[in-house]
């Protein structure tokens, strides 16, 4: 009796895991005939039971079967799936020790990290940040599976991941995650300006002015002719009650390096700022002399100019007695 039990435990179990496996075949054979809501049953069906849950090929076919569906645009019968494909592929890759899988899975996981960024960016612009932030995460994952370099080529590269990841984290108003971002573009030395802009003014929020002037100056060391972040350092300094600091600071600058226009641009903000326009009109016109192109020197000056003349006239007009001038 118990050797007819346990005979029927064996071929209980066989038969088991036998359904198992053959879910998965099942899974294959319906996506190669393109029946993509019995693939996706069957493959579930596949991951969800310990058989076959560290199958590469279980992965594998999870993997493509998901990218398919993404690339029907089939959103009933399943608005996840670019999600689901990327994470798949991944896993396929990490269990796959017989490496069967490796080429093809690599293939198909490039080419649903390209999708998965750009879902991102679809999710953005529909105001879901989170799922945008979640998107992006997954293609950030993928870049560590690119031996070939196959992402930078297509313009998603560890940056402009970043860079929208910090978009994301900004719309939904996530200044923790936000600074994050921010940072690691700083660390990754991504060439342009407003991040350092966009740091200073998260830390301005929380009243951390030192710290936002140390981010502009930061900025500054890196993009020394940028107009903004020129204009944002006299502004803080300013409110620091550091401007005399600054003026100096350019003063002694300028003793060792007269060749420098920069140097007398910021000089002139300052001058300007402070009232002393005479002063501030002869160092844009020293920045000038140097560099003759030089559009924010001429800017400023053309500024400055244009407002003391308008004042001249506002001043002509409310002269009553003509008789006394």
């Amino acid at each position: 009796m118990r050797r007819i039990l346990a005979i029927i435990i064996f071929t209980s179990t066989i038969g088991w895991a036998f359904a198992q496996k053959n879910n998965v075949q099942s899974a294959a054979n319906s996506f190669k005939y393109e029946e993509y809501g019995e693939a996706k049953k069957y493959i579930d069906l596949a991951a969800k039971h310990p058989k076959t849950a560290n199958s590469a090929k279980m992965w594998y076919y999870r993997g493509r079967i998901y990218l398919s569906i993404h690339e029907s645009g089939d959103t009933k019968l399943d608005a996840d799936a670019i999600a689901k494909s990327v994470a798949s592929l991944m896993t396929c890759l990490d269990v796959d020790k017989s490496k069967m899988h490796e080429d093809s899975s690599r293939l198909y996981l490039m080419n649903g990290a390209i999708k998965c960024f750009i879902e991102g960016v679809n999710k953005y612009k529909a105001k879901d940040y989170a799922k945008s932030s979640e998107l992006y995460g997954l293609v950030l994952k993928a870049l560590n599976y690119d031996k070939n370099k196959d992402l930078p080529r297509n313009n998603v590269s560890e940056k402009t991941i970043y860079l929208n990841l910090y978009y994301a984290a900004s719309g939904a108003e996530d200044k923790v995650k936000s600074k994050e971002y921010l940072g690691k573009l700083i660390e990754l030395n991504y060439n342009d300006p407003n991040i350092y802009r966009s740091m200073c003014q998260l830390l301005l929020e929380e009243k951390d002015t030192v710290g936002g002037l140390s981010y502009i100056e930061k900025g500054r060391e890196r993009f020394y002719d940028d107009r903004d972040l020129i204009i944002e350092q006299v502004n803080l300094s300013i409110k620091m009650g550091k401007s005399d600091e600054l003026l100096k600071r350019m003063s002694d600058d300028i003793e060792y390096d007269a060749g420098n226009s920069t140097l007398y641009l910021v000089r002139g903000i300052l001058y300007e700022k402070k009232g002393d326009l005479e002063a501030a009109k002869k160092d844009y016109l020293e920045a000038l002399e140097l560099n003759p192109g030089y559009f924010i020197a001429a800017y400023n000056l053309g500024a400055m100019c244009y407002d003391a003349g308008a004042e001249i006239l506002t001043a002509a007009r409310d002269i009553v007695d003509n008789a006394k001038y």
